[in-house]
């Protein structure tokens, strides 16, 4: 019988703030692979969108994943400290359907991140140029224009990861 062991949720968030996605791999294995995946889709989404982002955005997106782990970590202990989780439940957990719910967040909150960040660095640049009109209605209406195509566009790929993984209604009940 499989068993699933607690993790430190502490350290769980500190290997995802170093390591980014690898950090996962204290989690579990799915999660670390589903989040290279995720990773490697929303730098080639980024790369063709080609918006300006600060080049701090690299590092400030770790704080994200090290979220997300801290939550996965806590979904670990509470699956591995219940008394009534069955093999099935801890399959479940290990399973590349589960794993692909959970990145699919991190996903979203990298796209909402990400719009947040260029829609403020594009109302900084407009600021330092002396736009100042401009800038504003950056904050405004650019900011929630940017927010909205960007979670589409992640929307739908996370739907076709969804398939691909066959995520069903099970996951979420």
């Amino acid at each position: 019988m499989k068993t699933l062991k607690s993790r430190n949720l502490y350290i769980a968030a500190a290997l995802s703030l170093f390591l980014g996605p690898l950090g996962f791999l204290y989690v579990g294995w799915t999660f670390m692979v589903s989040g290279l995946i995720i990773t490697a889709i929303f730098a080639l989404v980024l790369s063709i969108i080609n918006q300006p982002t600060p080049s701090v955005f690299e590092y400030l997106q770790l704080i994200i994943f090290s979220f997300h782990a801290y939550k996965l970590a806590t979904i670990r202990n509470i699956i591995a400290d219940d008394p009534m989780t069955s093999p099935e439940d801890i399959n479940q957990f290990h399973s590349f359907g589960f794993s692909t719910v959970a990145m699919t967040s991190v996903l979203m909150t990298l796209a909402q991140y990400y719009s947040l960040v260029v829609g403020l660095y594009m109302a900084y640049v407009s600021f330092s140029n002396g736009k100042i009109l401009f800038g504003i209605l950056i904050i405004i209406f650019g900011i929630s224009l940017i927010m909205w195509v960007v979670t589409s566009i992640f929307g739908f790929i996370s739907s076709m990861l969804m398939v691909l993984f066959k995520v069903d209604d099970s996951y979420y009940g």
